[in-house]
C-alpha cells in the first residue's frame, strides 16, 4: 500500500502513524496511572477500616464490637455495600461478622485464602447484574504482627469509574487534538522543507525530460536540500552542454546532420497532423574545393563559419540551420509556404554573394535548392528533391535558388548545358594536348597513344566505364606540364645535366597546377601528378610506394614508358623495337612499374602486333 503512495504522502503517513502511536501510548499510560491511583485510594480506605477494626478487636476481642463497627461504617459510608470479618473456625476460615447477617457463620471463600494465610491485600472488580460497578477489597487482620483473619470490603465504584471514564475521554480528546495539531505542524514543516523542494526537483526533471528550456531551480530548505538543488542544476547544465555538443557542428556552431534528421521527421509529422506546410532548403557553397586548394583549409573553414553565421542572421528564430556535411547546409523552415521559403532563400543567397564579393580572386557564392512539404515531396523524398533542386542550381550557372517545382524547366537547360560543356571539355583537352605537341615536336601523337594504351589497360582490368574515361583523359593530358619546361631542355639532344633533369622532373607538378583551376579535371589531377612515381619509391615528385600511387597513375606510367621506348626521342634517334621495349617492362616489373599493370599490358601489346602485321599484309596484298 505504501508503495502506491507518492513520496510526500508516504512521509506524512509514516509521521502521522508515529504521532498517533505516541499519543495512544500516552493515553494508555495515563489511563493506567489513573486506575492505579484509584486502586491505591481503595487500598488506603481499606487500610483505614482495617486499622480501626484491629484496634477495637485488640481491646475487647469481641465479635459483637466488630459487628457494631461494621454497621456504623456501612451506615455512614454510602459507597460501602458490605463488610465482613473472616476468621479461623473449627474446620477452616468462616465469616465471623458481616453487615449481611445471613452470611455470618458461612465458610470463607477459597479465593480469600492468600489474605488469610500470607497476609496479602486483594483487590478485584466484580461484574454483577446491577448497573453499578463493584470493587472487592480484602486485607489481612493482624494481632501483634500475626495474621488472625481478614476483612472483606465491597464498595460501589461507580463514582470513581465515572471519574476515570471522563478523564479517559478527556485524554482521548486532548490526545487526538494534539495529534492533529502536531500532524498539521509537521505536515507544514515537511512540505516546506522537503516536499516542496522535491516537487520542484520533479518539475525540473520533467522539463528536462520533455526537452523544454531549463530554468535553474532554487530550492529553499535545509542545507542538504540546497546542496541537492545546486548539484541538480550543475548536472543539468553539464547534460545540456554534452547534448548541445552532440547535436552541434564543432566548426560552424550550427546543428549537425544527426539533429537535422530528427527534427526534420518531427516537423514533417507536425505539418502532416496540422495540415500545414514546411520548406526545406538545401545549400551548397560553390567552387569550395577550388577555394580550399587555392586559399588553404584555414581560410575555407573561416568561409564556412561566416556563411553559417550569415544564414542564421537571415532566417526566422523558429528555423533550424544545420551543417549537412562538407560545404553543404540544410535549413528547416517550419510553418512556411513555398513563396515565403523562396524569399528567405533569395535573401540568404544575396547576403552570401555580398560577403563573397570581397575577394576578387576567390569569390564565394552559394547554390540553394528548395522543396516544400507536402507540395513537392513526401516524407521519404523531401531531402532528395531539395538536393536535386540544389544540383540544378549548381549545373545552371551556380549562385541560384531553384525550387523543386521548377526541375522540369531546368532539365532541358541542363541537357543543353551538358552538350555545350561536353564540347568545350573535349576542345579543351585537345587544345592542351596539341599545345604540348607544338612545344615538343618529338611527342607528336604520343599523348593520343598513351591515352589509347591506358584506356585499353583500364578496360581490361574491368574498371567502370567512367573510370576508363578518366584514365583516357589523363593519358591525353599527362605531359601538359611540359609547356612550362624551357625548349632548350625539352628538345635537347643527348643526356640532360642534373640541373636540367631536376627542371624536367617538375613537369608533373606544373601539369597539376595548370589543370587544377578547371573543375572538370579535378578527378584526374592525381593521375597526372603521380604518373612518374615507382612502386619501389624511387619515382617523383613525392617518392610514393606501391598502393599509395593511384591506380590511374600506375596505368599511365606503363603506357607512357612503353610508347616512349618505341618512339623517336631527342636523346634517342633510333627507337627500341617492341620486343626490346617488352623486355624493359619485364625488367622493371615490380620496381619501376606495377607488376599487375605490366602483366595485363603484355597481351594487349601482342594483340597490337597482330593487328599491325595483319594490316601490313593487307597493304602488300593490295599492292
Amino acid at each position: 500500500m505504501l508503495q502506491q503512495l507518492s513520496l510526500p504522502n508516504r512521509i506524512v503517513f509514516m509521521f502521522s502513524a508515529a504521532i498517533f502511536l505516541t499519543i495512544a501510548a500516552v493515553i494508555a499510560y495515563d489511563t493506567y496511572s489513573l486506575q492505579r491511583a484509584v486502586k491505591e485510594t481503595y487500598v488506603r480506605q481499606l487500610e483505614g477500616i482495617t486499622t480501626t477494626i484491629n484496634g477495637r478487636y485488640e481491646e475487647s476481642h469481641s465479635i459483637q464490637d466488630v459487628q457494631q463497627t461494621f454497621d456504623y461504617i456501612k451506615h455512614r459510608e454510602d459507597k460501602v455495600l458490605m463488610l465482613a470479618l473472616h476468621g479461623p473456625s473449627e474446620k477452616d476460615y468462616s465469616i465471623l461478622a458481616s453487615t449481611n447477617r445471613e452470611k455470618v457463620g458461612a465458610a470463607a471463600p477459597k479465593e480469600l485464602q492468600p489474605s488469610f494465610k500470607d497476609g496479602k491485600t486483594l483487590i478485584a472488580y466484580l461484574n454483577t447484574s446491577t448497573d453499578r460497578p463493584l470493587v472487592r477489597l480484602v486485607a489481612p487482620l493482624t494481632e501483634d504482627g500475626v495474621t488472625i483473619g481478614a476483612i472483606e470490603l465491597l464498595l460501589d465504584s461507580s463514582e470513581e469509574q465515572i471519574i476515570v471514564q471522563k478523564q479517559l475521554q478527556k485524554s482521548i480528546v486532548v490526545g487526538i487534538t494534539t495529534a492533529f495539531l502536531l500532524i498539521f505542524v509537521l505536515w507544514w514543516f515537511i512540505r516546506r522543507l522537503l516536499v516542496e523542494p522535491l516537487l520542484q526537483l520533479q518539475q525540473a526533471a520533467k522539463q528536462v525530460e520533455e526537452g523544454k528550456p531549463y530554468i535553474p531551480t532554487s530550492l529553499k530548505g535545509s542545507q542538504e536540500i540546497v546542496q541537492v538543488g545546486k548539484a541538480f542544476n550543475e548536472m543539468v547544465n553539464k547534460l545540456e552542454l554534452r547534448y548541445l555538443e552532440s547535436i552541434t557542428d564543432p566548426l560552424t556552431g550550427v546543428y549537425n546532420s544527426a539533429y537535422f534528421k530528427r527534427v526534420l521527421n518531427e516537423e514533417m509529422a507536425k505539418a502532416k497532423k496540422q495540415g500545414g506546410s514546411m520548406v526545406l532548403l538545401f545549400c551548397d557553397v560553390d567552387n569550395f574545393k577550388m577555394l580550399n586548394d587555392n586559399e588553404g583549409h584555414v581560410y575555407g573553414d573561416q568561409v564556412l563559419k561566416t556563411i553559417a553565421e550569415t544564414i542564421r542572421n537571415n532566417v526566422r528564430s523558429s528555423d533550424v540551420v544545420c551543417r549537412y556535411g562538407g560545404e553543404e547546409f540544410v535549413i528547416i523552415l517550419p510553418d512556411c509556404s513555398q513563396s515565403d521559403g523562396l524569399k528567405i532563400a533569395e535573401d540568404i543567397r544575396q547576403m552570401v554573394a555580398i560577403y563573397g564579393s570581397h575577394s576578387l580572386l576567390t569569390p564565394v557564392t552559394i547554390s540553394i535548392g528548395l522543396a516544400a512539404f507536402p507540395k513537392d515531396a513526401d516524407e521519404g523524398t523531401l531531402v532528395h528533391m531539395a538536393d536535386r533542386a540544389m544540383y540544378a542550381a549548381k549545373t545552371n550557372g551556380k549562385n541560384l535558388v531553384v525550387s523543386a517545382s521548377e526541375l522540369s524547366h531546368y532539365k532541358e537547360q541542363e541537357y543543353n548545358r551538358r552538350r555545350t560543356n561536353s564540347n568545350w571539355h573535349l576542345n579543351t583537352i585537345v587544345s592542351l594536348a596539341r599545345a604540348v605537341e607544338v612545344k615538343d615536336s618529338y611527342t607528336h601523337s604520343h599523348s593520343e597513344m598513351v591515352s589509347r594504351y591506358a584506356s585499353a589497360i583500364a578496360s581490361t582490368m574491368g574498371l567502370p566505364d567512367e573510370e576508363v574515361k578518366k584514365v583516357a583523359v589523363a593519358g591525353l593530358l599527362h605531359d601538359v606540364g611540359k609547356v612550362g619546361i624551357p625548349d632548350s631542355i625539352l628538345n635537347k639532344e643527348g643526356k640532360l645535366t642534373e640541373e636540367e633533369y631536376a627542371i624536367m622532373k617538375d613537369h608533373p607538378v606544373l601539369g597539376f597546377n595548370i589543370l587544377s583551376s578547371v573543375e572538370e579535371f579535378q578527378d584526374i589531377l592525381s593521375y597526372v601528378l603521380y604518373h612518374h612515381e615507382r612502386p619501389d619509391g624511387k619515382g617523383y615528385p613525392e617518392q610514393l610506394r606501391e598502393e599509395a600511387i593511384p591506380l590511374g597513375a600506375r596505368i599511365i606510367a606503363v603506357a607512357d614508358a612503353f610508347h616512349s621506348m618505341v618512339s623517336q626521342r631527342p636523346y634517342r634517334k633510333k627507337p627500341l623495337t617492341i620486343e626490346m621495349a617488352v623486355q624493359e617492362l619485364l625488367r622493371g616489373r615490380g620496381s619501376q612499374f606495377d607488376k599487375d599493370v605490366v602483366d595485363l599490358f603484355l597481351p594487349i601489346i601482342d594483340e597490337m602486333k597482330e593487328e599491325s602485321s595483319q594490316s601490313a599484309k593487307e597493304d602488300v596484298d593490295v599492292k
